[in-house]
């Protein structure tokens, strides 16, 4: 694995603290099936287990594939698919080109694409196969636009586009805000117009591609003035107030996007609470408006147009518009640092925490579904 020295350390920090979002032989008959009695007495359910003695890991929530099974992965531990019944591991024993997965996708032919930290394979149900890119690569998160294409970002290279013959770079080697020669994306979406939309984690705010070329969207000047994004050591105790605008996004940072039902662009923000873009102006919703945390990791609409929102501090927060409602350990919650989310085809929603745990809420209560390092 190559190693990337970013210029301001608060990076390397937070990347070590936090495992990518958003986020692939031989045959896999030998992948590992696991289940194991709940602790309740009256009730029996699987639980996602370690095989590779990996320690304190994020169990990342990440796809749900058209056959309605859940696909999760642990950095150090490959990736998991769960059938409803049990939790099937796949790691390079099977064929996986790199224990550490970090982004999982289904393209259109029904081939499951892993990410790793030495490029991407391809699982088409029975093995793993080496995709077409450079195994040098560590991939950070994945997307299959509207046209086939496959999109996927790097540490410390950009984006990259691959359309079938042909492997196109973006975002690299120019100089970008705050000095960086490339863009480090964690979450990349389609909008419901076909635009792109890709969220920065050193400091490059969110981009959005039409087709023809990138539009960058960063915080208002006052931002940096007020040192919001704690880079200037000289100005750290500085009074300035900041507040957003609705002509920018509220942060530079972005852990993750997600577009609702009405065409809304939703942000997780690192600092700033949760950011709507309507397509002409930004909404910054945080502590004032009820939610009750610095920043987010992630963002999800259930069929009630309400939304769930995981923090990596405060448990996840529940969203209808007016109000928020807050769940913790103290309901159930495995535990308070959530990192990402996923609903399944029952409306259960799954909710992947720091310390290798993971969640099932289904309206009523939360079901711990691993062996959680408490």
């Amino acid at each position: 694995m190559t190693t990337y020295r970013f210029k301001n350390p608060i990076f390397s920090l937070l990347l070590v603290s936090m495992s990518f979002t958003s986020c692939n032989g031989q045959t896999s008959t030998s992948e590992t099936t696991y289940k194991i009695n709940s602790s309740t007495k009256n009730e029996e359910h699987p639980k996602i287990v370690r095989t590779l003695g990996t320690q304190c890991e994020n169990v990342v929530c990440q796809l749900i594939d058209k056959d309605g099974n859940l696909w999760f992965s642990i950095s150090g531990e490959g990736a998991y698919r769960y059938d409803g019944k049990t939790f099937a591991n796949f790691t390079t024993k099977d064929g996986l080109c790199n224990n550490n997965v970090s982004a999982i996708v289904q393209d259109k032919a029904g081939n499951i694409l892993l990410g790793t930290n030495s490029g991407i394979c391809k699982y088409d149900g029975n093995k793993f196969t080496k995709y077409p890119v450079p195994d040098t690569l560590s991939i950070t998160c994945m997307l299959e636009d509207k046209d086939g294409n496959i999109w996927y970002s790097t540490m410390g290279n950009g984006i990259y586009r691959y359309n079938g013959t042909s492997i196109d770079n973006f975002l690299n080697n120019k100089l970008f805000n705050l000095g960086n020669t490339n863009q480090l994306i964690l979450d990349m979406l389609q909008d419901k117009n076909g635009n792109l939309w890709f969220s920065s984690w050193n400091g490059g705010g969110v981009w959005r591609y039409d087709g023809k070329e990138f539009k960058n969207f960063l915080p208002s000047a006052d931002y940096y003035k007020a040192n919001q994004d704690n880079r200037n050591i000289n100005n750290s105790q500085t009074t300035f107030k900041y507040n957003p605008t609705e002509d920018h996004i509220s942060d530079d940072m972005i852990f993750s996007m997600t577009e609702d039902n009405f065409g809304n662009i939703w942000f997780a923000t690192r600092n700033h609470g949760i950011c709507r873009y309507d397509g002409k102006t930004f909404t910054s919703i945080g502590r004032s408006e009820g939610f009750n945390s610095g920043g987010a990791t992630a963002i999800l609409q259930d069929d009630k147009n309400n939304f769930w929102i995981t923090t990596a501090d405060n448990g996840v927060w529940y969203y209808d518009g007016k109000t928020f409602k807050n769940f913790t350990e103290n309901n159930g919650l495995v535990n308070n640092a959530v990192m990402s989310i996923i609903k399944d085809n029952q409306d259960n929603v799954w909710f992947g925490t720091k310390w290798f745990g993971l969640s099932r809420y289904d309206g009523k209560t939360f079901t711990t579904f691993s062996q959680y390092d408490n």
